[in-house]
């Protein structure tokens, strides 16, 4: 719910649209803040990265295992794909590379 609020929205009020639009809400903050660590990561090992020109992030299973507040939250890969998604705005043009067990990513500027 966001304030300032009129009394049209206050009369159509839905419970669920609440809750999904607050688990929404808690997903895209824990990419931004996860896209700011890999960058802040890349920044600092650009030295080592820019000989291969790639960068593996090996923390996969911190957006498989997202935890908002007040849900239930199994270990799920629903939110791999818009994550990649994410990366591929933040790092444009490059190869985003998911390995098939779902644990790492290799961003590739090669």
């Amino acid at each position: 719910m966001k304030f300032p609020i009129t009394r049209e929205t206050l009369q159509a009020f839905d419970y669920a649209k609440e809750q999904e639009e607050l688990k929404e809400e808690e997903v895209q903050k824990a990419f931004i803040q996860t896209i700011d660590i890999i960058c802040k990561e890349v920044r600092r090992n650009m030295q080592s990265n820019s000989k291969e020109k790639k960068y593996v992030w090996r923390n996969l299973h911190l957006i498989r295992e997202i935890y908002i507040p007040g849900f239930i939250q199994p270990k799920t890969d629903e939110y791999l794909p818009r994550f990649i998604e994410k990366l591929k705005e933040t790092f444009i043009g490059c190869d985003i590379i998911m390995d098939p067990l779902k644990t790492y990513i290799i961003i590739d500027w090669s």
